[in-house]
Formats: C-alpha cells, sequence, structure tokens
C-alpha cells in the first residue's frame, strides 16, 4: 500500500510477539468464520496506538517535508523542478512493479505467521533484483515515447528508485508486518530530516539544475535504503531463499503490484506528461500544487498505514469484521477532508508567497485539487478494505483500468490544454475510482449478510 509511497513514512517487542502468537493460524481459518470478540476487540484496542505512531510520523515528516519542498522549488525554479517532479513520476511508475508486490505480501503472511518473516523478505530480494533490468529498459523507452524532455534526469534515479527505494520500503513493510510502527515513524522522520539537510548541501556547494539534484537525490536514497536494511538485519533477521515461495509468490504479488502502480498512474502520469510535452514551467506548478495535496492528505494516509495488519486480520472473518475496523475511522475521516479542503482554499495565496515567483499558478490550480481529497480518502479506505478481505485481485483490477483510462486521456488532451485537463482528469479520476471500490465492497457486505440470515 504503498504503501506509495512514493514516499518516506515504521518497537514494544514482547506486545507485539504476544498479538502475533494469538494471531498465528488465522490465515489456516475458513474465510467464513469470524474472528472471535476478544481478538477483534484486541485488533481494534491497538489501532489508536499505530495510528497515533504513523500520526507522528506524518506531523513531523510534515514540517520536514515541508521544509524540503519549499527549498527544493525555490533551488530549482519551476521549469527544473517540473523537469525533475517529471521525471521521478516516471520512474515511480515502473518502481512500483519492481518486486512484484512481494513487500505487501511480506506484511500479510508474516502478520498472520511470524515465522514467515525471513522466507518473504529473501522472496522480496530477488523479485527486486530480478525485476530491475527489464523495469529500467521499459522505463527508457517509455521516456523517449511519451516524456523525452524529462529524459537525461531519468538515469540517476532509475537504479535509486528501481531498486533502493523498493529495498527501503520493504524494510519499512518489515517493522509494519511485526506491528512496531514506532519504528516505521522514526525511520520516516529520519529519512525526511536527511532530505533537507541534502537540500542545503545542494544549496551550499552552488550545484544547479535537475540533473545535479537527481544524482544528490538518488544518492541519499541508495544510503537511506542501506541503513534501513541494515537495522531491519540486526532486529528480525536476515533473508532466508526458498525456491517453493518464489514460485508461488508472483502471484498474489503481481495483483498488489498491479494496484500500487495503478494508483500511482492516476496520480502522476500528468506530471510526467506535461513536463515531458515541453510544459515544463507549468509541470512545475502543477507538482508543487500535487505535492501540498499529498501533503494534506498525510494525516488519512497514517490512519490507513496504521490498518493495514489489522484489516488482513480482520479479513479473516469476512466483511462486517473489517467493518468494524474500518467505521471507527470513517468518521473522523470525513470530517478531517472538510477542514483540509477548507484550509487549502484559504491558504493557496500563502503557498504562492512562500513558493516565490514562477509559482503564481499555486494559487488557482491548489483549491481546484483539493476536492481529489474526497475521491483519495474513499479509494484507500475501502480499497485497503477489500484488500483485507483477500480481494486484492478486484481491487488491482479496478486501479488498472482507471489508471489506463487516465494515462489516454492525459495523453491525448494535456499536452493541448495543459493543467487543467491535468486537474480535472486527475479528480474525475479519484472519485470514479471510489465510486467502484466502495460499490464492490457494499454489495459484498450485503451479499455476506444475507447469507448469513439465510443459514
Amino acid at each position: 500500500m504503498k504503501l506509495n509511497a512514493g514516499s518516506f513514512c515504521h518497537l514494544e517487542q514482547n506486545k507485539t510477539h504476544r498479538l502475533a502468537h494469538q494471531t498465528h493460524q488465522c490465515s489456516n481459518l475458513p474465510r467464513n468464520r469470524p474472528l472471535s470478540i476478544a481478538r477483534n476487540h484486541m485488533i481494534l484496542k491497538r489501532l489508536p496506538r499505530g495510528a497515533g505512531w504513523m500520526m507522528y510520523s506524518y506531523l513531523a515528516g510534515f514540517a520536514l517535508q515541508g521544509a524540503y519542498f519549499v527549498l527544493l522549488a525555490r533551488a530549482l525554479g519551476a521549469d527544473d523542478y517540473g523537469i525533475f517532479v517529471g521525471a521521478l513520476s516516471l520512474v515511480t511508475i515502473f518502481a512500483s512493479v519492481s518486486g512484484l508486490g512481494a513487500g505487501n505480501v511480506l506484511v500479510l503472511k508474516t502478520s498472520r505467521d511470524s515465522d514467515q518473516y525471513r522466507t518473504q523478505l529473501g522472496t522480496a530480494y530477488v523479485y527486486i533484483a530480478a525485476t530491475f533490468l527489464p523495469l529500467a529498459v521499459a522505463a527508457v523507452l517509455f521516456t523517449q515515447w511519451l516524456a523525452p524532455a524529462v529524459a537525461f534526469a531519468l538515469i540517476p534515479l532509475l537504479l535509486s528508485e528501481l531498486v533502493f527505494t523498493r529495498a527501503y520500503d520493504v524494510g519499512l513493510q518489515s517493522f509494519q508486518a511485526h506491528d512496531e510502527l514506532k519504528g516505521v515513524a522514526h525511520l520516516n522522520v529520519c529519512a525526511a530530516a536527511l532530505r533537507v539537510a541534502l537540500v542545503g548541501v545542494f544549496l551550499l556547494v552552488g550545484a544547479q539544475g535537475a540533473l545535479s539534484w537527481a544524482w544528490f537525490y538518488a544518492g541519499s536514497t541508495i544510503a537511506i535504503a542501506i541503513g534501513v536494511l541494515i537495522i531491519c538485519a540486526v532486529r528480525f533477521g536476515g533473508p532466508r531463499i526458498d525456491r517453493q515461495s518464489i514460485r508461488s509468490t508472483w502471484r498474489l504479488g503481481t495483483f498488489f503490484a498491479l494496484g500500487m502502480s495503478s494508483r500511482i498512474l492516476v496520480n502522476d502520469s500528468d506530471k510526467f506528461i506535461l513536463a515531458g510535452s515541453g510544459r515544463t514551467a507549468e509541470a512545475g506548478q502543477y507538482g508543487a500544487a500535487h505535492r501540498l495535496i499529498n501533503m494534506a492528505f498525510a494525516p488519512l494516509q497514517a490512519i490507513t498505514y496504521s490498518l493495514n495488519t489489522q484489516l488482513f486480520r480482520a479479513g479473516v472473518g469476512g466483511y462486517s469484521a473489517v467493518w468494524r475496523v474500518l467505521s471507527r475511522v470513517l468518521p473522523v475521516a470525513a470530517g478531517y477532508v472538510l477542514v483540509a479542503i477548507a484550509a487549502l482554499w484559504a491558504l493557496a495565496p500563502v503557498a504562492v508567497l512562500i513558493l516565490g515567483p514562477g509559482y503564481e499558478l499555486v494559487g488557482v490550480i491548489l483549491p481546484l485539487l483539493s476536492l481529489m481529497l474526497v475521491g483519495q480518502t474513499g479509494t484507500y479506505f475501502f480499497g485497503d478494505a477489500l484488500m483485507g478481505l483477500g480481494k486484492q485481485g478486484v481491487r488491482s483490477i479496478c486501479q488498472a483500468v482507471v489508471g489506463v483510462l487516465v494515462l489516454v486521456l492525459n495523453a491525448l488532451l494535456t499536452p493541448t490544454y495543459g493543467w487543467i485537463a491535468a486537474a480535472y482528469i486527475g479528480i474525475g479520476a479519484s472519485l470514479l475510482l471510489a465510486l467502484l471500490l466502495s460499490m464492490i465492497f457494499t454489495s459484498g457486505a450485503l451479499a455476506e449478510r444475507r447469507r448469513r440470515e439465510s443459514s
């Protein structure tokens, strides 16, 4: 989830191990058998604490990432910022497929059986290594076809994003799988602080341009990922290579990867098409506004991230068990979205002043893009609920269909109509995907209820 990432977000070990032992056999329970009341109570009771650590991660990271974003945007200027954002967005789509979703499978299997961890870790590493070269070639060819203007900034990002960012994500998922969200939070805050320090070094040495920053960015990503992997190896153990797991895991993992890549395609295809079509200054301003939207969504992302292992466990008990987890947070999420949209409308002129000359369009783009928060909320919560129920395939297919639709519409309309087309396509896509996923969840819940009433 995807985790995204995209992204720098994950240690009470005794309590975690007790919970892991109590849910050790979850994967062997029949699908229609509810979780026990005591177990559900324990899972739900843990939610506020996990969400609290992730909220700390996002709020502390909010200030750090805000500083990083403002410094970088001002240092590069709208044109070069647009080129960097376009190149990174394009590579991120391919990076989401790297590893074939093995990190998500690691979370699912380890959350149900902690003995699976080292085997799933080894499988994840094998998949990341195996997918690097074909994805790198595909990314280069895709760039030459659809976004040639950002090609020169692409090379430094290929290794860092396709290998080391994905390895970093697996490291965070290792903490998440063990319900140690405190560790996730601290690692994310440290990573965000390192990014801020890196921008400072970039400014001090007098470096300039998108290409120079791409090399700085790639170097820091590699260093962060290696540090996280060492921490995980010391804390949870090293990888174990298992051929059976390698042969069987890719089927489930592919659905996770498809869902993540489709989600990123929906969110980011507009940026690299804007930049790739020569609208680099416009892409920089649009990318800056989009970054502020992502920062505004961060608290809700913190909640959904902390819910993942609970939803995997509750999913064994069916829709009703998942809904008990989900219904606790949806009212809070809805209230937050309304407040966030109002704040973004009110603070849009302030954002322009902070970003400086060349970012005047942000004041117009930001209020419009704030409507995406509605669709993103529905997509994340109901999408993760379906994932917890084992319906990742259905979720991924919906995301893929919408993602392809977004790519086609952006390719046809955005080079001509610019950010206006990109904004309306993005808003419409987020609302459509949220509607599809919520309808699928609701129909499944109603069908389950009818079966129980008739039995």
